[in-house]
């Protein structure tokens, strides 16, 4: 059988691009395909991400716009300060990184195929048709890989289904800032399982967004009745606004059928509690490189598919080992936000102030592996003693079965 291709990677952004990238550095012969014409755009991100990223990946200094250490975590009224004295997170300019990475692959040399539209997958024959400038082709490869995001073709192809939050996000400009260090979340009981942010980029701009149940109609509303009512600043001008999905991660879903693998978004691989998927992408990347590269080395029959599913079942199996408890615990701890009402928030934010669980969070707390901090709640008997003893029996039925 012929081969146009060791792999073609469906998605171009920064998921995909880093493994074309990574696969490419072992002289792998690669391909992206992308719908959109200029990577990075629109933008989807709220781009802040846990400085440990840099243990995983190349980010240009020009395009870490901020730093933070801290984060003002708020009910309806009371708020909750968490700080360290190293910066926790970097503020990125997520349409520049796409960007970089992509051109990165490029150079390294990866074969991309933009403005393409991907139609079908034939996982058995490798066979991916995509529209390019108004014509078909087709590509044949030992490997698929689906980098395609949240709706992910790949991802149906292999038989998965999906669930997404929607996400909204304006980018606000106003007088000025004060103090660039930290972060504000907002948890009210209307927006669980997600929550408002305000993330200082640079100077006097703000990110200003939501993930929700909600639709973007309705997110639009909350977002604009937020900026009015309980924005820190007056005067303020919304410069642009953005929306994009994210995935809902799915333990049943296969990572992987015949000659296809899915990563990344298409995956739901993210972060229940925050919808953030760099990290965790980036990790990954590393981890399907490896089963990839075996793969490839396999001495098989042509259409013997058994050996190959055989090897990405290790695959999955590697991510699930690294990440599923930390995805647990986070389920459980949005599950238990969402059984709170704003009543609820005002008395557990007033009860992490008494029990100086700042001090707490501030040594075992992490935006990415949150299950340290809630092993060590409920190591000491945290849990239950910071929620109205009315969600007793309700959280015991969460944490301790």
């Amino acid at each position: 059988m012929s081969f146009d291709y060791d792999v073609t990677i469906v998605g171009a952004g920064p998921i995909g691009s880093t493994l074309a990238y990574e696969l490419t550095k072992e002289d792998i012969k690669v391909c992206l395909i992308d719908k959109k014409k200029v990577i990075g755009l629109p933008l989807q991100c709220s781009g802040i991400i846990n400085k440990r990223v840099l243990d995983f990946n190349q980010i240009p200094k020009e395009l870490i716009l901020n730093k933070v250490k801290s984060a003002f975590l708020h009910s309806k009224n009371h708020s909750f300060a968490v700080s360290k004295e190293e910066d926790q997170a970097l503020i990125i300019d997520r349409v520049g990184l796409d960007q970089f990475l992509y051109n990165r692959a490029i150079e390294k040399g990866v074969d991309s195929y933009l403005s393409s539209k991907v139609l079908t997958i034939d996982d058995i024959e490798g066979k991916v048709l995509f529209q390019n400038d108004s014509e078909e082709k087709t590509i044949k490869s030992k490997i698929i890989v689906g980098a395609d995001g949240p709706l992910s073709l790949v991802s149906s192809t292999i038989g998965n289904d999906f669930n997404y939050y929607c996400a909204s996000q304006y980018l606000v400009k106003v007088d000025r800032i004060k103090d660039m260090s930290f972060v504000d979340l907002f948890a009210y009981e209307n927006l669980f399982p997600g929550f408002i942010w305000i993330i200082p980029v640079y100077k006097n701009i703000f990110r200003v967004g939501l993930f929700s149940n909600y639709d973007y109609k309705k997110q639009r509303e909350i977002l604009n009745d937020f900026l009015e009512n309980d924005f820190q600043y007056d005067n303020f001008e919304v410069i642009e606004k953005y929306k994009g999905k994210i995935p809902i991660y799915n333990k049943d879903n296969k990572l992987y059928k015949n000659r296809a693998l899915i990563i990344g978004d298409a995956a739901s691989q993210v972060k229940p509690t925050t919808g953030g998927g760099l990290l965790i992408g980036f990790e990954t990347v590393k981890i399907a490189k490896k089963n990839i590269i075996k793969a490839l080395n396999l001495d098989m029959a042509e259409n013997d598919l058994d050996m190959l599913a055989n090897l990405f079942k290790d695959y999955q199996k590697d991510f699930e080992k690294r990440f599923l408890n930390e995805i647990s615990y986070q389920f459980k701890v949005q599950k238990t936000l969402s059984t709170l009402s704003d009543d609820d928030l005002d008395y557990f934010f007033m009860k992490l102030k008494e029990k100086e669980a700042d001090k707490l969070i501030s040594e075992y707390g992490d935006m990415d592996n949150q299950s340290t901090l809630v092993k060590e709640f409920l190591k000491r008997g945290l849990i239950l003693s910071l929620l109205p003893k009315i969600h007793k029996k309700e959280l015991a039925k969460i944490w301790l079965l």
